[in-house]
């Protein structure tokens, strides 16, 4: 594949690095004092309606928190003599351009080769896939304990996939691997060291953008998905309650799915079958009775859209799980940590919320007031350009700024989707394929 990995400033000499890094935290510190003063400065503005001036501070608090509570995240050691057996499990549909290296780098992970099985599931392919994983399978047969490829003609889904698996593996840790996502030799580690805590039954790697360099669009993302992991899921993480162990690189207690792994298969949501957002609702199961973390050691990186269309329907697809998976989570979130449910009813709010605040300061004040929305696109580009500062202090990525503007444009288009969303959440088409 003709891609770029994502790499990290350490490549950069030493000391630049370092005045490099140090002048990045001010630019940081300084955002969140620009934000702050603007709040202070417009709040005759923003108190002309409650309502918008609720969620002006709220969302304000939210995002501080986010970062707030990523600082407070830790890590926690390798175990000593602690090696579960695993279970790698892909499944894939017409992926022959990255079944190969996603399956190869699993005999090639820093772990005890007896104690790895891989498991990867032909989803009904109409490319090379198929050829793909057996290849693959044969160049791995030495390096770990047992590969197995299982081969559908028609295409069942990534859920069944998924499903498959899980019943296959004979091993204590199942890792679900996305088919066009890569991991690093020490993931596995990382991964598993969580589990020396039987409360915790899934654990989020850290995925980063494979195709980070292609265009604007792969830069934009690769600044979404650092802040979504490293920021996001860290602060989930502190409470054990991470909403989402993203089929990219995530693990699992297989004891612990098998309690509920047919019903999450049968799911349903007003009478239509779930047929995506197969990684958020079997986290959801998961939080019922136990905990999901995030490693930030676990390293994976994946291939994102490079094209606009496609780009949408993905984020249209995940916006409905989201819909439907929180709406779920409602249900027992409560239950959960005394300070994880807040945030996320919180989060749940904002989110519905946010088209009818765009509405009110881009066409009714306007209309009303006369007021142009300096204030909403201003502090909503400092809130953005508050996650790309974050970005580059731990990215190497020269062109970080336009991935801000970027992203400062699409989060005004995509937040249209999630309306939409509702509409369509018992809509089971799959949408990018």
């Amino acid at each position: 594949m003709n891609t770029t990995t994502l790499t990290s400033s350490a490549q950069s000499p030493p000391r630049a690095r370092i005045r490099t890094r140090d002048s990045l935290w001010v630019l940081f510190f300084a955002i969140i004092y620009a934000v702050v003063t603007l709040k202070v400065l417009t709040g005759n503005y923003i108190s002309r309606n409650i309502f918008f001036s609720v969620y002006s501070v709220a969302i304000t608090l939210y995002i501080f928190s986010r970062f707030l509570l990523a600082y407070l995240h830790r890590s926690v050691p390798i175990a000593k003599n602690f090696e579960p057996s695993i279970a790698f499990v892909v499944p894939a549909k017409n992926e022959e351009d990255n079944i190969y290296e996603t399956i190869k780098r699993f005999g090639e992970v820093d772990y005890p080769k007896d104690k790895i099985e891989v498991i990867a599931i032909n989803d009904g392919s109409t490319d090379g896939t198929g050829d793909e994983m057996r290849r693959a399978a044969h160049d791995i047969g030495d390096k770990v304990a047992r590969v197995e490829v299982v081969d559908w003609k028609d295409n069942r889904g990534k859920r069944h996939g998924m499903h498959e698996g899980t019943i296959r593996a004979r091993h204590d840790v199942i890792i679900f691997i996305d088919s066009d996502s890569f991991i690093e030799k020490t993931t596995v580690r990382h991964l598993v060291k969580y589990f020396t805590d039987p409360r915790i039954g899934a654990v989020s790697g850290h995925t980063d953008v494979y195709n980070r360099d292609t265009n604007l669009l792969t830069k934009m993302q690769s600044l979404r998905y650092y802040v979504s992991f490293r920021v996001y899921k860290s602060a989930e993480s502190v409470f054990g309650a991470v909403t989402c162990s993203p089929g990219c690189c995530s693990a699992y207690r297989r004891d612990y799915l098998t309690e509920f792994i047919d019903e999450w298969l049968h799911q349903t949501f007003l009478g239509a079958a779930c047929t995506f957002g197969d990684d958020r609702a079997l986290t959801n199961y998961i939080l019922q009775k136990y905990k999901a973390v995030y490693s930030l050691e676990a390293k994976a990186y994946t291939v994102v859209p490079d094209n606009f269309r496609q780009y949408l329907k993905q984020q249209q697809r995940w916006k409905k799980s989201w819909v439907r998976e929180t709406f779920l989570a409602s249900g027992f979130m409560w239950r959960r940590h005394p300070w994880a449910a807040p945030f996320f009813y919180l989060y749940f709010l904002l989110a519905f919320v946010a088209p009818l605040v765009f509405i009110y300061a881009v066409i009714v004040n306007p209309i009303l007031f006369g007021v142009i929305p300096f204030v909403y696109f201003g502090g909503l580009f400092l809130m953005l350009l508050l996650h790309g500062t974050y970005y580059r202090i731990y990215v190497d990525e020269p062109n970080w700024i336009y991935a801000v503007f970027g992203f400062w444009l699409y989060s005004i288009i995509l937040m249209w989707q999630l309306p939409w969303a509702v509409v369509t959440v018992t809509d089971t088409s799959w949408g990018t394929r």
